[in-house]
């Protein structure tokens, strides 16, 4: 199942792949076949509520390849705004899915994270229950923030071991940002943050009823097994998403409708492919938004997407439009909205993708601005669309770190907007 082949939802600013368990296994045995990395999440509410306040995490998750909702209350949000998520796809499921595929192939698993004794028995029970299985390493480093953590030995570590899974408990949103921070240096194929899951696995905490995972009530008896540290946890999670969810669900659903009119046009602008869309953006409007981005990705085109006559857009629209940004960006190709009617800037604004994305007021001026970045853009930068996958991933990784650089620099009261080679970011300058 290729990127382009799947199907996202946007809740609160995070894209849910709409895969199930089965679909989810599928990806990670075609992607262990690349051989470069991915990054895979198991996002729950706690997810959610860290990255509204977070927008590096929310930009981690969004850059994910495959990010899985690991909770029922995320399938009813999808659920409340029209769209349905096919099925909650939690991590404590999915890593024995993986141990059995890795048993099967003989793929390797490596194991960061957790305390020794949680990591000690889930490598026990999952050799156990699948013969044949390959733990090539476990290491659990000490509880440390993630600035003080001894990264080059962590990192030495799993290249001796060279394993073709990673699976990395060290809590959200920690992991995300440790994987995010090491992908151009490890060479592992799929690695996934598991949070707690060793501690399941390894029989150290007890997993809830299954009438409990599926009413959405695992939160309440892991909180009766650990109030002192998951009470407090939850009832903030509680609070965020029922202060946060609601814009976005109203928002949605008092959309103008123009099912009419819906159609979807293309046209090219200089180096960019224009993407019109009219009226409701419905299924059928997506696979052929779909086409068109197969198009624009395999000519290497820069992106614009007219949203001028754009009528209702639903959770999957926005998470097609978040999935095609990051495929974009990881392309080292630019990709932006223009001409958003009132309307659908407030449905980005509730979705808290508003920041996510470069948009501009007009196509005349998105187009402008892609000229003009292409003509600053360095000469080997602006060969890198004709380079490999992992050679785009490396000049990518430049891109970002010159971006962080930015965003560090001091703070004034108005914002300066860089633009390298179509990674828009807003960062603050001092005098």
């Amino acid at each position: 199942m290729s990127h382009l082949d799947r199907k996202s939802v946007a809740v609160l600013g995070v894209p849910f792949d709409n895969v199930t368990m089965d679909e989810a296994v599928e990806f990670v045995a075609d992607k262990i076949t690349e051989r470069r990395f991915h990054q895979i999440a198991t996002a729950n509410v706690d997810f959610l509520i860290h990255a509204l306040k977070d927008r590096k995490l929310q930009s981690i998750l969004c850059a994910c390849d495959l990010v899985v909702p690991d909770g029922m209350p995320i399938v009813w949000a999808a659920r409340m705004m029209g769209t349905r998520l096919k099925e909650r796809v939690s991590g404590v499921d999915l890593v024995p899915r993986l141990a059995a595929l890795a048993a099967a192939r003989g793929y390797g698993i490596y194991l960061l994270g957790a305390t020794e004794q949680s990591s000690r028995r889930a490598a026990q029970a999952l050799e156990q229950r699948y013969p044949g299985l390959r733990i090539v390493g476990r290491f659990s480093p000490p509880f440390e923030p993630l600035e003080e953590m001894d990264h080059e030995a962590i990192l030495a570590r799993i290249e001796r071991a060279d394993p073709d899974i990673l699976l990395v408990a060290m809590g959200n949103p920690k992991q995300e940002k440790w994987l995010a921070m090491h992908r151009d240096r490890l060479r592992v194929p799929i690695c996934m943050g598991v949070g707690g899951t060793l501690d399941f696995i390894g029989g150290t905490v007890s997993r809830a009823p299954a009438w409990m995972q599926n009413c959405g009530l695992e939160w309440l008896h892991r909180a009766c097994q650990d109030p002192g540290r998951l009470a407090m946890r939850y009832v903030n999670d509680a609070a965020g998403l029922a202060l946060h969810l609601p814009p976005q669900v109203a928002l949605t659903a008092v959309q103008p409708r123009k099912p009419v009119n819906t159609a979807l046009q293309a046209y090219d602008v200089g180096s960019a492919l224009v993407v019109v869309v009219s009226g409701d953006v419905t299924p059928a409007l997506l696979t052929q938004f779909d086409a068109f981005m197969h198009h624009a990705v395999d000519e290497d085109r820069h992106v614009i997407v007219d949203l001028s006559g754009a009528a209702y857009l639903g959770a999957d629209s926005l998470g097609s439009l978040v999935r095609f940004m990051a495929l974009m960006k990881r392309r080292v190709q630019q990709f932006w909205l223009a001409a958003l009617p009132l309307h659908v800037r407030r449905v980005f604004r509730t979705a808290h993708l508003e920041h996510c994305f470069s948009i501009a007021p007009s196509v005349a001026d998105a187009a402008y601005r892609i000229e003009k970045a292409e003509q600053i853009l360095p000469g080997e930068l602006a060969a890198a669309r004709s380079l490999s996958p992992e050679a785009r991933s490396a000049v990518n990784v430049q891109l970002e770190i010159l971006q962080d650089v930015c965003e560090r620099m001091g703070t004034v009261s108005q914002s300066v907007e860089f633009a390298f080679g179509g990674l828009g970011t807003k960062a603050s300058a001092s005098h």
